[in-house]
């Protein structure tokens, strides 16, 4: 690998993690205003919109799958889950609820060995153990500038939703080998804007021009964050770079001190880095265990 390769794969990636959290922070301004199915609907409608030279170029071939019960899998759990993440971001701390997605990663490993069955090394069940222990840390810690504290329902939910992330991730690494990342990016999309549609005509509220303005900014915060990402996993591994995929954690603190005076307390930061460095740990078993197979090739 060329060293300008990886440091670009490196900016892209905290470029990418930046744009996530700007996301986050744009839901927790709009829900305020506008519902969450509203959210919902408008970041999934521009996500499609990208895909549709695509699809116009395919056409029928575009749709073509033996996998939809897979494609269904992941938009349920998917779905579920980023109702669950803008739940939690309206009505807790940017940090707590970013912890939908940093969890996501130690599930993955429960889920591949139960339903994949893929064989889990020590250091990935040590690194899941000390990720868990490093959520409760943070999930009961105090947040300076957040009203209440988390609550138990909150709480759990936030840990549902980082398993169903893990599931949808899951099954992402199930049919990938077959399907292009299009078509798999697209039926999510689909799902997601046929079943917040449903939901519309029971959830809609008067939309400002100016809060119009930011569903299209988050619309586009959220495809500029996922072509990143894809970009930034060409230019080197996931084992090497994504461990920067940490930062999002860094950026949700930095924009929920500026945007609402949240400061965590000493308490969450010893979690938070529980929970980086058990990462590090599974990311640096994975890379060393890459390097094995390939010097047995």
């Amino acid at each position: 690998m060329k060293h300008p390769q990886l440091i670009f794969g490196i900016a892209l990636v905290l470029a990418s993690e930046f744009a996530f959290a700007l996301l986050s922070a744009l839901v927790r301004h709009l829900s305020e205003e506008v519902s969450q199915v509203q959210i919902i609907f408008f970041r999934n409608l521009f996500a499609l919109l990208p895909l549709l030279p695509w699809l116009l170029k395919r056409r029928g071939e575009a749709l073509r799958t033996n996998y939809f019960h897979l494609h269904l899998l992941r938009g349920i759990t998917g779905l579920s889950a980023m109702f669950i993440y803008f739940y939690a971001i309206a009505t807790t701390s940017l940090v707590n609820a970013a912890m939908v997605l940093m969890l996501a990663p130690f599930f993955i490993p429960i889920i591949a060995h139960l339903w994949l069955k893929q064989a889990q090394n020590i250091a990935s069940l040590f690194s899941v153990g000390l990720g868990f222990f490093g959520a409760f840390v943070c999930l009961n810690a105090k947040i300076s500038g957040v009203g209440a504290p988390l609550s138990f329902t909150t709480g759990s939910l936030i840990l549902v939703g980082a398993m169903l992330i893990g599931l949808s991730k899951s099954s992402i690494s199930k049919m990938s080998s077959s399907e292009p990342s299009q078509r798999i990016v697209f039926y999510f999309a689909l799902i997601g804007v046929l079943v917040s549609a449903l939901l519309l005509p029971f959830n809609w509220q008067a939309i400002s021009w100016t809060n119009l303005a930011l569903l299209v900014l988050l619309g586009c915060c959220a495809s500029a964050a996922q072509l990143m990402m894809t970009k930034a996993f060409s230019f080197a591994g996931a084992t090497t770079i994504g461990m920067y995929s940490y930062s999002s954690i860094l950026f949700a603190a930095l924009l929920g001190f500026a945007w609402w005076a949240e400061i965590p307390s000493l308490q969450w930061f010893v979690g938070a880095s529980l929970i980086v460095t058990a990462g590090f740990i599974a990311l640096f078993y994975a890379n060393k265990l890459t390097r094995i197979t390939d010097d047995d090739k």
